[in-house]
């Protein structure tokens, strides 16, 4: 395959941003891709605060700058000539991008530059196209790519373990403050956790508390939003319930460390990242979570999966807080050696670089 140094990569992803908190990120696997390569350029939707190597160069298509849709789609092919006029092109990762995947199949086509898709989440249209286009695709878990597919690789996710760990000193209240962390909508689950939470404090005289971390988005969101906090007075359960809103991406790993139970409720296939981090910072998952359910089943974890209902829910919640502290040691470096053996950012890496390299060689 030759020395994985020499390669010079071309990256299309949908934001460029180390403050971004869904995809900052992404910053940390370009990094992780730049230590290993000659050259790193960049073509992104959208540019922020940058943290780099210095082999890495980034190119906006301008939506932070308010470009239009048909100003974008200029910008993206004026850059894509940009970069192959500097330098030689040997390969191709494109990370949830499919669109930009497509856009470019002809290009690298012409070019012979193959085409390395990363994609996780529900077959869309766009997705297949890009899929059949692209030389070879990536994905984190078996769950996470639901199209039928000859040149499918699964790699795991990529988790920074020095970035998210458990914390040195436990703030108050740790071992009963529940996190969930995301955009807050409705396919999120929070109102369930809500009444999980009411029934935890009622039923079991647990002074249970949630910390609710990212924010609402569209208009429907916010009314969710509302929702919630009325659901939480009405309750009776206002004072335990915490609306963290926004926080951006470098200070994500600290909400982790505030809490010893992480409750995620998004029932998609893919792997939601959040869990993933939420293991490797020390806390302990309860989630319906597709590709965390087989992570559990594999690992002898089905008491981490509750059933489909609030009942369920605050079930395996009483069960967790129920642990002895030994018990729970055991199972915090239990979850956390999950994550650096299965999903760090080191391995997934390597594994994109080989793949890279077997492609371009």
């Amino acid at each position: 395959m030759g020395n994985r140094r020499e390669l010079n990569l071309l990256v299309l992803n949908l934001a460029m941003d180390v403050s971004h908190t869904s995809l900052g990120f992404t910053t940390h696997w370009t990094n992780a891709l730049a230590r290993r390569s000659e050259h790193v350029s960049v073509i992104t939707m959208t540019a922020g605060e940058l943290a780099l190597e210095p082999n890495v160069t980034v190119h906006s298509l301008g939506k932070e700058r308010g470009f239009s849709e048909p100003r974008r789609l200029i910008e993206f092919y004026r850059l894509v000539y940009r970069v192959l006029s500097e330098r030689p092109i040997d390969a191709c990762f494109a990370h949830m991008a499919p669109l930009f995947a497509a856009l470019f199949a002809p290009v690298a086509k012409a070019r012979r530059i193959p085409i390395l898709l990363w994609y996780a989440g529900a077959g869309s249209r766009r997705m297949r196209i890009a899929h059949s286009l692209a030389d070879r695709a990536v994905t984190s878990t078996p769950a996470s790519f639901n199209v039928p597919s000859d040149k499918l690789f699964v790699i795991g996710q990529g988790i920074d373990a020095k970035v998210f760990r458990p914390p040195e000193e436990r703030p108050p209240h740790y071992e009963t403050t529940a996190i969930t962390i995301g955009r807050v909508n409705r396919k999120k689950g929070i109102d369930e956790m809500l009444v999980a939470l009411a029934r935890v404090r009622e039923e079991h005289g647990l002074d249970l508390r949630l910390e609710i971390v990212g924010e609402p988005l569209t208009d429907d969101d916010r009314r969710y939003a509302q929702a919630l906090r009325h659901r939480a007075e009405s309750l009776g359960i206002a004072e335990a319930v915490t609306f963290a809103g926004r926080v951006p991406f470098p200070e994500v790993p600290s909400r982790y460390q505030r809490g010893s139970l992480f409750l995620n409720l998004s029932e998609t296939h893919s792997m939601d990242k959040a869990i993933l981090e939420s293991m490797a910072s020390g806390c302990i998952p309860i989630s319906r979570n597709e590709s965390f359910r087989q992570l559990a089943e594999a690992h002898g974890l089905q008491s981490l999966v509750p059933s489909a209902d609030a009942e369920g829910l605050s079930r395996s919640i009483v069960r967790a807080l129920g642990l002895s502290a030994a018990e729970r040691d055991r199972l915090v470096r239990r979850l956390r050696g999950i994550v650096e053996q299965e999903h760090s950012l080191d391995s997934l890496a390597d594994k994109l670089m080989g793949h890279l390299g077997e492609l371009a060689g």
